[in-house]
């Protein structure tokens, strides 16, 4: 016999043998991995992708079901740990979902707060007066002729705006030198003096302009902090939640010291009753 043909009988032997060992003896078991086998970069891609869901469609039993896979012990610390490395890049969508889920687990840190501080107006709902239908008149519609001549109204008092739900406990003037802009700067605290976070601040000047900020987000200052760049030009109003709520009014960015500029920083607590 060959050497030609010897090799390739212990080449047919072997692979014989070899399939014998695979099919018969240790067989391949084919099993279904979870989220929890798989690394931490899918892992975290599966609780945002969780968060996200769960934003979208309020599912709050099938998002649990998508946590129990995970088998993390400790998902919490895991939640606030990707919050936090994704609120670094600014607002964003994501963010805003692992603040949401987070909240549903009682899970809550400042810069949570600061994103599940809904600032929403609502559309005021218009009553059809008793027997229309609220549908606005077709144009060749006849107009109904009165039948009788309603009473003058009587003239109602002026409206009295109601006194704001925050006071001033604090007002310190601090010059400011450059390049850092005058501030207004907020510290908003609750009846027992306890910094908060996530409430919005308003601030309007005279041409009607507006803009807002929100409490917390530099913990590292003061958990109820806020800040606001003034312009030298323009005297500022300060409100709580909505911009008609002015607690304070004129604050301006006055010349106070040589090549400075006055900042304005506010205590603010609830009114109380």
């Amino acid at each position: 016999m060959s050497t030609r043909t010897l090799v390739l009988l212990a080449f047919v032997i072997g692979a014989v043998l070899g399939l014998a060992y695979a099919w018969l003896i240790e067989p391949v078991t084919f099993s279904e991995s979870s989220p929890a086998q798989v690394m931490k970069p899918y892992r975290e891609a599966w609780l945002i992708m969780a968060a996200e869901a769960y934003v979208q469609d309020g599912d709050w039993a099938r998002t649990q079901a998508r946590l129990n896979a995970l088998r993390d012990a400790d998902l919490s610390q895991t939640l606030t740990a990707l919050f936090e490395r994704y609120q670094a890049n600014g607002p964003n969508p994501t963010a805003r979902a692992l603040a949401r889920l987070a909240d549903r687990l009682n899970v809550r840190t400042p810069a949570m707060q600061v994103y599940l501080a809904a600032i929403t107006t609502p559309t005021p709902e218009i009553t059809p007066a008793r027997g229309t239908t609220g549908l606005p008149r077709p144009i060749d519609a006849p107009e109904a002729t009165p039948t009788m001549t309603p009473e003058p109204l009587p003239r109602l008092p002026p409206t009295v705006t109601p006194n704001p739900d925050y006071q001033v406990i604090d007002r310190v003037a601090e010059c400011t030198f450059s390049p850092q802009p005058p501030q207004i700067r907020v510290v908003v605290q609750d009846e027992f003096g306890q910094s908060v976070p996530g409430k919005v601040i308003w601030i309007t000047w005279e041409d009607g302009g507006q803009d807002r900020f929100v409490t917390g987000l530099k913990p590292e200052i003061d958990p109820g902090y806020g800040d606001f760049d003034m312009q030298p030009d323009r005297a500022y109003n300060v409100g709580v939640d909505k911009p008609t709520s002015v607690i304070v009014s004129g604050l301006r960015a006055d010349a106070c010291e040589t090549d400075g500029r006055t900042s304005w920083r506010l205590i603010l607590t609830p009114r109380l009753p």
